[in-house]
């Protein structure tokens, strides 16, 4: 499958989408991308909706981003964020600019009891 940022931009802000896998693979090129979208625009908005897989690397492109966006003044929000990479943000800090779940509203970690009794 192909990591992409599709960027949809409207009069007042970017919703920019990454597809596929933020990876150590993809996570240089869509870093390279979201630090581009944030320094032309005011107010941007990544959507991790079609995101299926988010490692540390692509974590840490997302605070790179983020801090980056700080820095220049452009208001930054992340809607859509995978399970898989709610679970990974409740074990790291961050600042990142989100809204998580609380913490037992996400699925039981663990393995399945085979032949219990």
């Amino acid at each position: 499958m192909s990591t992409h940022v599709l960027v949809i931009r409207d009069s007042s802000q970017v919703v920019a989408s990454v597809t596929g896998e933020l990876d150590i693979a993809t996570a240089p090129r869509i870093r390279q991308a979201l630090l581009d979208i944030i320094h032309g625009h005011e107010q941007v908005i990544i959507d991790l909706d079609r995101l299926d897989f988010c490692d540390c690397a692509g974590l840490s492109a997302l605070i790179t981003v983020q801090k980056t966006a700080r820095a220049h003044g452009t208001a930054l929000a992340i809607r859509n964020i995978p399970a898989q990479l709610t679970r990974l943000l409740h074990c790291v800090p961050h600042t990142l600019p989100i809204e998580l779940p609380p913490r037992d509203a996400l699925p039981a970690r663990g393995f399945p009891v085979v032949g219990s009794r």
